[in-house]
C-alpha cells in the first residue's frame, strides 16, 4: 500500500517527537503491508517554519536512518497545507509541496468549525491558480458534514477526496464514521489514508479496511493505484465495478443512502 497522508518526520510538527519515534511509526506502517509513505507534515499558522526546502531536506536524511533501522519503507516528499496558509504561499512553494512528483495537492479540510468560512472559495481559487486538489480527511471537516452536497460539487469540479482509514473503524465516532461510509458508497472517496501521527495514532490502514468489509479490488484502487498515479502525475485509474452485492451496494443499505432524486444525507 502507499499512505498518502502521514506525518511521520520527527520534530517537525506534531507527529512524532524524536527519530525513534518516527522509526517505529514506519516500522509499525509496513507490518501493516505499507510500502511507501508520503511525509506530510503541517504547513500552517501553527508551524511557519515548514517549508518545501525543510521538508525535502529533512525526508533523504530520514530515509537513511530507516535504512540503517531495518525499515523498508520509502518516504516521499509531501505536506499537509492548510488553506489559510496556502493562500499566502506562492506557487513555485505551492508546487514543491506537492505529493511526490505528481503536482497533487494535500489541501487540509478544517477540523474545527470556526475556520471553516472561506474554505470553499479558497479552494477554488487554488484550483484556479493551477492546483490540483486533494482534499484531506473531509469526512472529519464540520463543513461537509453539515452540508455533503458541497463536497460533491468539489469533486465534480475536478478535486479528489482522501478519507482516513480510522475514520472507518469508527476511531472519530459514530457520526464520521457513517459519513465515510456515505462517502464510500457515493463512490466519493478516491485514497484513504492513515494520517498517522504517533504511537497513539499509527500509521495503519489494513485493519481499518478489512473491518468494513470493503471488495479487494476496491482496497486496491484506494490504497495503490489512485495513490501511485497521483504520486507520479500519471492519469486517474478507472474505479472497479464492485462485486455483485458488494461492496457498494451494501454500503448503501448500511448508510441509507438516498436514491436519485432525493436530497442527500445530511450529519448533524
Amino acid at each position: 500500500m502507499i499512505d498518502l497522508h502521514c506525518h511521520v518526520l520527527p520534530g517537525i510538527d506534531d507527529g512524532p517527537e524524536s527519530a525513534q519515534e518516527a522509526i517505529e511509526l514506519a516500522r509499525g506502517a509496513m507490518a501493516d503491508g505499507i510500502s511507501t509513505i508520503v511525509a506530510t507534515p503541517h504547513v500552517d499558522a501553527s508551524h511557519p517554519e515548514v517549508r518545501a526546502g525543510v521538508i525535502q531536506a529533512a525526508v533523504p536524511a530520514f530515509q537513511a536512518r530507516l535504512e540503517r533501522a531495518g525499515v523498508r519503507v520509502k518516504i516521499e516528499t509531501g505536506a499537509e497545507v492548510a488553506f489559510t496558509r496556502a493562500l499566502d504561499l506562492d506557487d513555485a512553494e505551492l508546487r514543491a509541496l506537492t505529493l511526490g512528483r505528481g503536482g497533487w495537492l494535500l489541501l487540509e479540510c478544517p477540523l474545527n468549525i470556526t475556520s471553516t468560512p472561506g474554505f470553499l472559495a479558497a479552494a477554488r481559487q487554488l484550483a484556479c491558480r493551477g492546483h490540483r486538489i486533494l482534499l484531506a480527511h473531509p469526512e472529519r471537516c464540520p463543513l461537509f458534514l453539515r452540508e455533503p452536497d458541497e463536497l460533491s460539487q468539489l469533486i465534480a469540479e475536478g478535486m479528489l477526496a482522501q478519507v482516513t482509514a480510522r475514520s472507518l473503524g469508527g476511531r472519530f465516532g459514530r457520526t464520521v464514521r457513517t459519513a465515510t461510509l456515505h462517502l464510500l458508497a457515493r463512490g466519493s472517496v478516491h485514497v484513504i489514508a492513515s494520517d498517522g501521527h504517533d504511537a497513539n495514532r499509527p500509521a495503519r490502514i489494513a485493519g481499518h479496511l478489512r473491518s468494513a468489509g470493503l471488495d479487494p479490488g476496491l482496497i486496491a484502487w484506494l490504497t495503490r493505484e489512485v495513490p501511485g498515479a497521483l504520486l507520479s502525475g500519471a492519469d486517474l485509474p478507472a474505479a472497479p465495478r464492485p462485486a455483485r452485492g458488494r461492496p457498494r451496494r451494501r454500503l448503501t443499505r448500511m448508510v441509507g443512502l438516498p436514491r436519485a432524486g432525493e436530497s442527500p444525507v445530511k450529519y448533524k
